[in-house]
């Protein structure tokens, strides 16, 4: 395939469940896009039918056109062509999941990112669900591998949300298939896991408490509560504010989960304040083991 529509296509770059997401070339501009055409899996057509496909692709461009954020990827353009609805957005060359060296085999640990890092990513993802969840967005897919990296040139990328094709829009009614599975392994809320089509907006709050968990300890959380380790168990850096936080956040009962991404980002901003804090204590105390003792600098010999 060359084109699609009046885009000229560069390259594959990845395949989902409901289509196929390539690497392509804006007219006249040339500016680097990506393009999205409804090319489900056969799987899923055969468990929804195409047209419940179609209707659902066309959706997620919806979603994601109506909602504007910094950390939220944005639609450029919607059309068709012979091969089907398509739909265009912003490249981005890099993903939290490529970062972490994440692949099929999920349950095996991965790379460790510095907890600045962790920290900065998730606020910006929650951010972003602060935003959906005001618009009546629930996403029920959130993963590393659905969270873009934008690089600037200045040294420090930022977070961009993508695919919406799992999404949920308040008042939506059904719209679920018998034998559809709506989420990711170990992402997944236990509550979405049982009944997609209740899951609020709680559900994403878990899978961001999943992915900083993931992020600064290079594992995934054990699905078995009696045998997850805590964070800093996971890594020395970390403390009980850490553990604290994620348990909630991670917590398998509604109740006991933040209440709504406003709640979760301003205990994660607490919890970063106190990370500060601790680094700057740290350094303060090595360099007061560092400096010279007093009086105790030689003299000048004759």
């Amino acid at each position: 395939m060359r084109r699609i529509g009046r885009y000229e296509i560069l390259g594959l770059l990845g395949r989902g469940g409901m289509g196929a997401v390539y690497k392509a070339a804006a007219p006249l501009t040339g500016r680097m896009v990506a393009v999205k055409l409804c090319r489900p899996a056969e799987i899923m057509a055969d468990v929804v039918g195409m047209d419940e496909c179609r209707r659902l692709f066309l959706r997620e461009a919806v979603t994601m056109a109506r909602v504007r954020h910094p950390h939220i990827a944005q639609i450029l353009d919607v059309d068709e062509c012979e091969a089907g609805p398509f739909f265009v957005m912003e490249y981005f060359c890099n993903n939290l999941g490529v970062v972490l060296g994440e692949d099929y085999e999920m349950d095996k640990p991965c790379r460790r990112l510095p907890v600045d890092a962790g920290l900065r990513y998730a606020r910006q993802m929650l951010s972003a669900l602060r935003r959906l969840h005001y618009e009546g967005v629930v996403h029920r897919d959130l993963k590393p591998f659905n969270v873009m990296l934008a690089d600037w040139g200045e040294g420090v990328d930022e977070v961009k949300l993508i695919d919406f094709g799992l999404s949920r829009l308040r008042g939506e009614v059904g719209g679920g298939h018998k034998g559809m599975v709506v989420g990711s392994p170990f992402y997944t809320a236990p509550e979405q896991e049982r009944d997609p089509d209740g899951a609020d907006g709680r559900a994403d709050l878990f899978s961001i408490g999943v992915s900083l968990y993931r992020m600064i300890t290079g594992f995934l959380p054990d699905e078995n509560l009696k045998m997850r380790k805590n964070s800093s168990e996971l890594n020395p850096e970390l403390d009980s504010k850490f553990d604290e936080f994620l348990i909630r956040a991670m917590s398998p009962s509604l109740e006991e989960r933040f209440a709504t991404a406003a709640d979760m980002l301003a205990a994660l901003d607490r919890l970063s304040a106190h990370w500060e804090s601790a680094k700057a204590a740290t350094c303060s105390l090595l360099e007061t083991e560092e400096r010279p003792a007093s009086g105790l600098r030689g003299r000048p010999r004759a």
